[in-house]
């Protein structure tokens, strides 16, 4: 995802200290979400900071909804299509920017592996100064998008740039990340990585944006029909959009979702009903926890050609819940052969 070992040429500035310091006491500013994006509809938070000292994950909810040593928060762009129109990057707060970086091509982590965004994981980003010494950093920007300069003045809700793939980066998304005094702290519990049980009463977010940011820990990306089994790790991109379109000529008809946030034990079950009224369903229990999981279900042309008529499709997903199954998520998706 988006271990920012080196970025905007910040090296050695981020670790993790068990020495537990109260932002009250650093008077720190509020902070608003930091993109143009309906939360929790079109963007959500799909990785928070892992605030467990030492080994293990946990971010500040207790659950595992992070990756280990992971120093921010991803807020994800669920919707492709926004992704391609461009989704604003905002400072979070007054401030004056201190660094940045453009240039870096987007996708090269997806497309050419690690050794692409080698010391340059944060990809193109932009660095805030911020009242009372603190920092802010947007990570993963659109190669070009950045709309400010070293030394201007922002106000909260001012454009810095739009959420890319710059960097190394699995998904759309914008990587926000607080520092005061060269430590990482966690917006949601007003502390550094000190574990989940240590938190103040009040986060850095302003309490309008704080009811939008409710804890989510699991949700759908997207799920669809297509001509073509996707390359799920590619579909940001275009290309892999065009390729997997609908075709009236295609030899199969995939039926696919994408999900984040799967725990074990979770059941899933795919369901694919084709004009006739035939159904097929995959029903699986998920073995392991997983921050991105996908499937498919497929049907081939027949001799004659496909049926004409609509065919549906329906993923949902359950966990045991105080002893019982209880939906967490559902979707059903249909489209018409003519």
């Amino acid at each position: 995802m988006c271990r920012l070992l080196h970025l905007l040429s910040l090296s050695g500035l981020f670790f993790f200290t068990s020495f537990s310091v109260q932002a009250e006491e650093l008077s720190t500013p509020e902070f608003r979400i930091p993109l143009e994006c309906e939360v929790p509809s079109e963007c959500v938070v799909q990785n928070y900071m892992d605030v467990r000292p030492g080994p293990g994950v946990r971010d500040f909810n207790c659950g595992t909804l992070s990756y280990e040593r992971h120093k921010g928060t991803d807020f994800r762009v669920l919707d492709y299509a926004s992704y391609e129109r461009g989704v604003p990057v905002l400072a979070a707060a007054d401030g004056t920017v201190l660094r940045l970086r453009d240039g870096e091509v987007e996708g090269d982590y997806l497309r050419q592996g690690k050794e692409a965004v080698k010391a340059i994981e944060g990809g193109n980003g932009v660095v805030v100064q911020h009242k009372g010494g603190w920092q802010t950093l947007y990570a993963h920007l659109k190669r070009g998008s950045i709309k400010v300069s070293v030394g201007d003045k922002v106000k909260a809700g001012d454009s810095l740039g739009v959420v890319g793939l710059s960097g190394k980066t699995e998904f759309t998304h914008l990587h926000f990340q607080v520092i005061h005094n060269n430590k990482i702290y966690d917006p949601y519990i007003g502390t550094i990585a000190a574990g989940c049980q240590n938190r103040l009463k009040k986060s850095f977010w302003n309490d309008s944006d704080l009811k939008k940011l409710k804890y989510i820990g699991t949700g759908l990306v997207e799920a669809n029909f297509s001509s073509e089994i996707p390359v799920y790790k590619q579909l940001p991109f275009s290309d892999e959009r065009k390729r997997i379109s609908l075709r009236k000529d295609a030899e199969v008809l995939i039926y696919w979702m994408e999900a984040w946030g799967v725990k074990t034990a979770d059941r899933l079950t795919m369901t694919y009903t084709d004009p006739s009224g035939k159904v097929s369903t995959d029903q699986k229990i998920l073995k392991k926890n997983q921050a991105s999981y996908f499937k498919y279900l497929g049907k081939r042309k027949g001799i004659t050609g496909w049926m004409k008529g609509k065919y549906k499709g329906q993923v949902i997903l359950e966990r045991i819940i105080e002893g019982r199954w209880e939906v967490v998520f559902s979707k059903n998706s249909e489209i018409t052969m003519h």
